[in-house]
């Protein structure tokens, strides 16, 4: 028992001992140029590291310790010559504690040796191979691993003395230990190594990169470099769209196939992407050109339209905008006027007419579509004739194509024999040729020959045609034609005639036949206008067209006193009377009446503009346009205000008022000269009239265009009216001024009423004197109480009414201010009151004033 107890003492001595020698940093760092350590003020501290191999010491590095509070802090000077001696099969330290030796051989712990410090980059590619790892601290032993991880595979091992040797005797071979070369296998995406120490270093494999891509009809063999040979861990974007995983042909690291088939009818580049463990590479650009196929031919030097055909002539639809088209010809820009997928419409200016030279001939078309250009060639043959299609008109045939020249240097060969004289014309585009079809030919083959160059030849089949001999007008029955261009077999046949406006759908035998070298035709029709549809039927020979009848017209419109308007012509058609309308201000107007093909009425009313044209339409038919002829219509006159000495104003109330409407006023049986109108609008006129009162007048409104009254209206004027008069001494009387408005002359009387009631009595002012509509005199007597009743009482300064009277109309005021006491004392009690006012004002003035500064 005592020798356990024994035994078990030494041990934790041993245990205590060991402890109280351990090393423990509470930091570390690696640094290019040096290493750190930090440890709390009193525990142990490394002084010392010593290298060695197979226990022979190579290196030896002292650090750097400086106590800084509570915290030592060690450094280990690195130099260059260094990084490659710092290995060690086993790394020996020497100790200190608060500057006292401790113990040397202390053995260091791999957690504390260098953490690897890296210098370049390291991607490797994803191919895998020798691959650099530079840095610093990054091998201690001769046999270490390094781990890589990652989330594709498992983790995989190495030893870096399996990737490449390091050997144990360096008299022999040194390896470079601060460029370490792995053999890196196949990966791609984000991987880890970890040291032995537990140090990481995160690194990707290099990014995969396309460099080209080589497309057919279904497959893109895109050519690159790192991508990957795993189909799981690849993907294709095109236009960041991810391509299914079954359309992958082949993957490598070099070169990756897929299925993709480009079947949309327009053109566009798309952006290619190859992403490998969720790394995308660069974007790279493949276009699906426009293939300009064809084009017609068109004069050099007039230009035309040129209609190129062909495939993807178009842009997408999320860009289809012609300005992201263009076409150029040679050095010309083609104006674009439409696009489709197959074909593209534009205008080419003409060629310069300097050169001659036939290099100009052939010019070499570019279609460039939102930036894609074509990349197959397409050349534009300048001025070679071209035949399309024809039609008939008539007794003409219209060839269409294109370079037809003019007449004087284009030939016609008919069934391969030239033929004279036969183009009517040809358009200044060349693209229209009218030809004149000649006598008893009726099938035969055509081509066009300018500038000594021929056309495509094309069949024509003349058919029967047939030309109405006069337009007809709605009074017509009998309608005749001529028929051209018949069968042999069908000239004794006769003809038939079908409307195919009618319903009925029934056939019209021609009423006479003559049979020349054409035949000519009369059929009986009633009861048709406008534009007739019909079918001609002779023999196993069929001809439809139109005719038209002649349009109405109209000569003239006029609206009576009843506002019925009335229009003049030919045409009407009043035997189809539904089918007749009258167009004004927009608006169709039933017919009331319609006798005759020459007149035709309507009842105006409000909602038509007299003004507006108005038009007929006949069985659809339009008429000429006419304004109509009217007249004006009165009702009353309107009197605003009463008339002063100037005159005033009336208003003439009526319908189809203009500036030329003509009247005449006549008051108490004169005429009115002196009268200004002008037009309100078409239902009022204003009219200002100078006619002197003040007698109350009766007129009369008469219309120039009948002389018949169409009113009578009564004129009444303003009674005087006093504003303000000067100031009369009674006693001493005086010449009475008085101010005021419709004075009329002459002047009856001028009355002043003094007092009311039994204390009142009246002044006259006697020789009033007009001088204005604005101003009169007169005199006042001197006056006193005995010349004036005894009841009167008279009040010095009273206001008092005075009253002027003229041809009947009197009008006053209480205006008159009058004075009864002398001139002195009335020049006493004037400065009294001007004192009183001038002290009142200055008054009032103090008080706001105190007022104001209490306020502040």
């Amino acid at each position: 028992m005592k020798i356990l107890l024994l035994l078990f003492f030494i041990i934790c001595l041993l245990a205590k001992s060991k402890s109280d020698d351990e090393v423990i940093p509470i930091a570390y760092e690696s640094h290019s140029d040096s290493l750190v350590m930090k440890y709390l003020e009193n525990d142990n501290y490394y002084t010392n590291l010593s290298f060695s191999w197979n226990g022979i010491n190579h290196l030896n590095m002292n650090f750097d310790c400086v106590l800084n509070n509570t915290i030592r802090t060690c450094t280990l000077p690195v130099k260059e010559s260094d990084y490659q001696l710092m290995y060690s099969d086993i790394l020996y330290g020497c100790t200190a504690r608060n500057n006292a030796f401790v113990m040397c051989g202390y053995k260091i712990p791999l957690l504390f040796f260098p953490n690897p410090y890296i210098i370049s980059e390291f991607r490797p590619r994803t191919r895998g191979g020798n691959t650099t790892l530079s840095g610093y601290y990054l091998v201690l032993k001769i046999r270490i691993f390094i781990q890589y991880t990652n989330s594709y595979k498992l983790d995989q091992f190495y030893i870096i003395s399996n990737l490449y040797q390091i050997v144990g005797y360096y008299e022999t071979k040194t390896p470079d230990r601060v460029n370490l070369v792995f053999d890196v296998l196949p990966g791609c995406g984000y991987r880890t190594i970890i040291w032995e120490n537990r140090q990481k270093h995160n690194f990707t494999y290099q990014d995969p990169h396309i460099d080209k891509i080589d497309m057919d009809e279904t497959v893109l063999a895109i050519t690159g470099t790192n991508f990957y040979n795993q189909s799981e861990l690849v993907a294709v974007k095109i236009d960041n769209n991810i391509i299914a995983s079954n359309d992958t042909i082949s993957v490598d690291f070099e070169l990756i196939k897929i299925k993709f088939n480009y079947s949309y009818p327009f053109s566009s580049k798309l952006e290619v992407q190859v992403g490998c463990c969720d790394y995308w590479s660069n974007k790279f650009e493949i276009n699906y050109p426009p293939i300009p196929s064809s084009s017609n031919s068109i004069p050099k030097l007039k230009g035309g339209l040129l209609i190129i055909n062909g495939n993807r002539l178009t842009s997408s639809p999320s860009n289809n905008n012609n300005t992201n088209i263009s076409v150029t010809v040679g050095n010309l820009i083609c104006s674009i006027i439409s696009t489709s997928s197959n074909e593209i419409k534009c205008n080419l200016p003409p060629q310069s007419s300097i050169s001659n030279s036939t290099s100009l001939n052939n010019s070499s078309i570019t279609v460039s579509i939102n930036g894609v250009v074509n990349t197959n060639q397409l050349l534009l043959n300048y001025d070679i004739p071209y035949i399309t299609s024809y039609s008939q008109v008539n007794d003409e045939i219209h060839i269409i194509g294109g370079c037809f020249g003019n007449i004087n240097s284009n030939e016609i060969q008919i069934n391969g024999k030239q033929v004279l004289n036969q183009i009517k014309s040809i358009n200044n585009d060349e693209t229209l040729l009218i030809l004149k079809v000649q006598n008893q030919i009726y099938n035969f083959n055509i081509s066009v020959e300018s500038n000594h160059i021929k056309s495509n030849e094309i069949s024509v089949e003349v058919k029967m045609y047939a030309r109405i001999n006069k337009i007809p007008s709605i009074d017509d029955k009998l309608i005749n034609f001529t028929l051209f261009y018949l069968n042999s077999n069908n000239i004794n046949s006769i003809p038939t005639i079908k409307i195919l406006n009618e319903q009925s759908n029934q056939s019209i035998k021609s009423v006479s036949t003559i049979v020349n070298e054409s035949i000519q035709c009369s059929f009986l029709i009633s009861n048709s206008c406008g534009i007739i549809n019909y079918e001609i039927v002779i023999g196993n020979q069929i001809y439809q067209s139109s005719f038209s009848y002649e349009s109405p017209s109209i000569k003239k419109c006029d609206l009576n006193l009843k506002e019925m308007v009335t229009c003049i012509g030919k045409g009407f058609n009043y035997n189809i009377i539904n089918k007749t309308r009258i167009i004004i201000s927009n608006q169709s107007i039933p017919i009331n009446n319609s006798n005759n093909n020459e007149s035709i009425s309507f009842q105006m009313n409000e909602q038509y503009d007299i003004l507006d044209e108005l038009y007929l339409n006949v069985c659809g038919l339009q008429s000429n346009k006419a304004i109509i002829n009217t007249i004006p219509i009165f009702k009353n006159v309107s009197i605003p205000n009463q008339f002063d000495t100037n005159g005033g104003e009336i208003i003439i109330i009526g319908k189809y008022l203009n500036n030329n409407t003509n009247i005449t006023i006549e008051c108490n049986g004169i005429e009115i000269i002196e009268k200004q109108c002008k037009l309100n609008n078409s239902t009022s006129l204003q009219c200002n009239i100078e006619l002197n009162g003040p007698n109350d007048k009766t007129c009369k409104l008469l219309s120039n265009n009948d002389n018949i009254v169409v009113s009578t209206f009564n004129i009444t004027y303003k009674s005087p009216s006093i504003n303000q008069t000067s100031i009369i001494n009674l006693k001493q009387g005086g010449i009475l001024t008085i101010i005021g408005n419709d004075f009329y002359y002459p002047i009856d009387k001028v009355t002043i009423i003094i007092g009311e009631g039994e204390g009142s009595g009246n002044i006259n002012c006697i020789e009033p004197n007009y001088i204005n509509h604005t101003m009169i005199t007169c005199y006042i007597q001197p006056t006193n109480n005995e010349t004036l009743n005894n009841n009167i009482n008279i009040k010095n300064g009273e206001i008092v009414f005075i009253n002027v009277t003229t041809n009947g109309k009197s009008g006053g005021s209480k205006v008159f201010k009058y004075l009864t006491q002398p001139n002195e004392v009335h020049q006493y009690s004037a400065a009294r009151n001007i004192f009183q006012n001038l002290f009142l004002s200055i008054l009032i003035i103090v008080v706001i004033s105190l007022l104001f500064n209490s306020n502040i």
